[in-house]
């Protein structure tokens, strides 16, 4: 079988099971650059895909250069990486190989770096309040706002949600195919319930070519709103907001995690409403409310007011 086909075959696969039109579309894109790689080594059936090839895949990514003319992020070798690995996992279940190719090949290890920057609470509220929410554009805009900081959701998971996802009278949204494939329920607030309650009732039932999709958030067409249009809004408001900081969607995730470990959210519990396989990764937000402990030190202690005392 051409490899070009069992990537079809897969795709359909991923359609039958209710996967989203996002996942489906980062798939795509990861295969074929992964067929026009092999294509290079003559590797265009399954039965030419081996270890081998991948790992000269693997070794091509470290080495790849952006547009930009910079190593390829681990970030993006690892996602590139991942959807290679449910390919052939998916291959297995096929019947056409009898070890995965893809199993032992190493994969980069991602840096863990503290965020740049988080927001504080106040800058929280700030960039909330900031959508026009008398407006349909604007009002679905501050759900957004609202979830994501209440949720800490990543912008994919946000916009994946469907209707059926979020349940608001329990307040819990249940996130289908997170990072790693993986499935989770996280607690939704009962304020931030309210407004979705309102967005359900009054606004999504207005809004341009509704009925196309049931996704919960919606673009100006009807459709599922893309992550990438996710992030685009988030920067709108808050250059809006006047905040200085660099601010993402993934700021949100940040000062929700960070805000509740300072509040003494247990980090096992939030390990996994943030939905890390490691709880190393959950720690890094250990260290950053040490850095808020070492801040105040430095404002607050006498010896640090007054060294030569």
């Amino acid at each position: 079988m051409r490899l070009i086909d069992a990537t079809r075959l897969y795709f359909n696969h991923m359609l039958a099971l209710g996967r989203s039109v996002h996942t489906v579309q980062g798939a795509r894109s990861a295969l074929k650059l992964l067929l026009a790689f092999l294509a290079t080594l003559g590797v265009d059936t399954v039965a030419r895909l081996d270890r081998e090839a991948l790992m000269r895949y693997r070794e091509e990514l470290a080495w790849r250069l952006t547009a930009k003319g910079v190593p390829l992020a681990v970030r993006s070798q690892l996602e590139l990486l991942g959807h290679v690995a449910a390919f052939c996992r998916f291959g297995v279940a096929q019947g056409w190989w009898l070890v995965d190719p893809s199993e032992s090949i190493p994969r980069p290890k991602k840096p863990n770096r503290l965020p740049r920057s988080i927001m504080e609470p106040t800058e929280v509220e700030r960039l909330l309040a900031r959508p026009d929410a008398t407006t349909l554009r604007g009002f679905r805009d501050r759900v957004m706002l609202e979830v994501l900081y209440s949720t800490a959701l990543r912008r994919e998971e946000l916009a994946n949600l469907r209707l059926d996802d979020v349940d608001i009278d329990t307040g819990y949204v249940f996130v289908r195919e997170g990072k790693g494939g993986k499935d989770r329920v996280v607690p939704l607030g009962a304020s931030v319930c309210d407004w979705v309650r309102s967005y359900l009732v009054d606004i999504r039932p207005q809004w341009p070519g509704v009925g196309v999709d049931q996704y919960l958030f919606l673009n100006r067409w009807g459709h599922g709103i893309a992550p990438n249009a996710v992030w685009a809004i988030v920067h709108k408001h808050a250059k809006a907001a006047g905040l200085t900081k660099p601010v993402a969607t993934h700021s949100f995730r940040h000062a929700c995690a960070t805000h509740m470990l300072r509040n003494g959210a247990p980090i096992r519990q939030l390990q996994e409403m943030l939905g890390h396989a490691s709880l190393e990764t959950t720690q890094l937000y250990t260290r950053v409310t040490i850095n808020d402990l070492r801040a105040m030190h430095a404002k607050f202690h006498p010896r640090e007011q007054d060294p030569q005392g």
